[in-house]
């Protein structure tokens, strides 16, 4: 999962549709363990840390709670179908310790790379948490990657819409947005040479006035579909 450069794009749509990144930038070392550090969208803090066991087959998450660093086991991926695992969704929109969870099911499908993912299929054992996961080996969580017990949502916490590994197209669902458009974190700048096929027919600030583009600003982007993309451009 780690082991490459790796993106992934998370929409969400209330009043318009946004599409946030986040992404691998850099590695530390921390406890004689190699983390990979998350940036981008609300990790921008650069505090979550995810390290993988490649034997086990499993990814854990370092984070900083009440500046206290804790490590939870995210995922694992070694699961079959009847397994149970206990979820931790650190930092996120969902219940940070919902408890047990159970694979009802699991399916091998061919990807956007031409390879084969195991896709699981989770729900909670608690009948009080109504949330079904889904994960895709080597990607995680088809919602924030820090809630392998959430249910990707677009109307919700979010849903995973693109992903991509050394800049090529690994995953995408595109029933909120029309396109996937690699951005190139580590240098910095949106990849305009993508052609799309959307044209933008306004550009707003975060307090929704509308304005020109604009270099080194947060800024959105308003699509003649409807869709907002937010982007900075350097």
């Amino acid at each position: 999962m780690l082991n490459h450069n790796i993106e992934w794009q998370l929409t969400s749509c209330n009043n318009g549709c946004i599409t946030d990144v986040y992404f691998a930038d850099g590695d530390t070392l921390y406890n004689g363990f190699n983390y990979k550090i998350l940036n981008g969208y609300h990790y921008i803090s650069k505090t979550f840390w995810l390290r993988e066991n490649t034997n086990d087959q499993k990814v854990f998450l370092s984070f900083l709670q009440n500046n206290i660093r804790k490590e939870v086991l995210l995922y694992d991926f070694n699961l079959s179908k009847g397994d149970s695992i206990n979820i931790n969704n650190p930092i996120s929109p969902f219940p940070a310790n919902p408890g047990m969870y159970i694979v009802d099911s699991t399916s091998t499908i061919q990807l956007n790379d031409g390879l084969y993912y195991e896709h699981f299929y989770l729900s909670s054992l608690d009948p009080s948490i109504n949330e079904n996961p889904i994960w895709i080996e080597g990607i995680g969580s088809l919602s924030l990657i820090n809630s392998p017990g959430g249910t990707p949502n677009v109307n919700g916490a979010g849903k995973l819409s693109c992903y991509f590994n050394n800049g090529n197209s690994v995953y995408s669902q595109l029933d909120s947005i029309n396109s996937c458009v690699f951005t190139n974190p580590s240098l910095s700048y949106i990849n305009t040479n993508i052609k799309q096929t959307k044209e933008i027919v306004k550009v707003s600030n975060l307090l929704g006035r509308n304005t020109t583009k604009r270099k080194n600003e947060i800024l959105l982007y308003h699509y003649n579909d409807g869709t907002v993309d937010k982007r900075i451009i350097f």
